[in-house]
């Protein structure tokens, strides 16, 4: 059974390998996948690093209770329960939003930042023009939880998400659209009631005091606030790097496992993470 870390509320389980005095890089999942969309990466880093993924609460194998919480204390939990004191923090979607919180938190923790498809806590929507697409697929999206259609719910995320609003699964690998399916399916978080609490600050706002290397990864077919938000955060933190992949959208780990990985490797050899 792979541990957990106990915080009010909630139960994470969480994964680690690697030596224990190797460089540590803790990974943080998209909402519309759990840890295991992280399979390749972690099992090819642990080879040279302490690598930890875990199950944010309410998600895949971490249940929560309908209670408040801290996303940025619970990633700090499990890290204080995998015994490691600095980590470069590697998040997906809300994954890196609170990746981000938690370098402006607790600098002392976190030694290195990777935000892919992320937005800054605290970005707000004025002034975003999204596509018809997008506006469509949010209508359905809206229906079919209304209706409480899982199914068409999972069909509906993975096409806006995964795919992308301006692709059709006929555009990308029908492995890619099969896994991401089995990752949306896995997360089994659509009846989770707790209430995540916003910073206080939020990062929005804090671009500047991001004091570590940061490397800002975006699909080109991704949603439009992903990509406003890479341009915000590549202009605002001091010295971010961009990882551009043009075939790809939310979750370019996944659908391109290796370029990614190498990517993240590279970032990491070069900054000594």
């Amino acid at each position: 059974m792979p541990p957990v870390a106990s915080v009010p509320g909630a139960s994470l389980t969480f994964d680690v390998a690697g030596d224990e005095g190797a460089p540590a890089v803790l990974f943080v999942h998209a909402g519309v996948a759990t840890r295991a969309m992280w399979d390749p990466q972690f099992d090819e880093l642990a080879s040279d690093h302490r690598v930890i993924r875990y199950d944010t609460r309410g998600y895949g194998a971490s249940p929560g209770a309908a209670v408040p919480y801290s996303e940025v204390d619970d990633l700090v939990a499990v890290l204080d329960a995998a015994g490691v004191s600095r980590a470069t923090v590697v998040g997906a979607s809300r994954g890196g939003r609170f990746a981000l919180d938690a370098a402006l938190a607790h600098p002392d923790r976190v030694v290195g930042l990777v935000m892919v498809g992320s937005n800054p806590s605290g970005q707000r929507e004025e002034g975003i023009e999204y596509t018809p697409n997008e506006l469509a697929l949010e209508a359905a999206m809206d229906e079919a939880e209304a209706a409480q259609d899982v199914d068409a719910l999972v069909r509906i995320e993975v096409q806006l998400w995964d795919i992308g609003p301006d692709r059709d699964a006929d555009d990308v690998d029908p492995a890619f659209v099969e896994r991401a399916i089995e990752l949306n399916v896995g997360a089994a978080h659509w009846d989770f009631a707790g209430e995540a609490t916003p910073p206080a600050d939020p990062a929005i706002d804090r671009l500047g005091e991001v004091a570590v290397p940061t490397l800002v990864v975006i699909g080109d077919h991704d949603v439009t606030d992903a990509k406003v938000a890479a341009g915000l955060l590549l202009a605002g933190i001091p010295g971010a790097e961009e990882g551009r992949f043009p075939d790809a959208a939310h979750l370019p780990s996944v659908e391109h496992p290796a370029r990614f990985t190498a990517l993240l490797r590279d970032f990491l050899v070069r900054h000594g993470l």
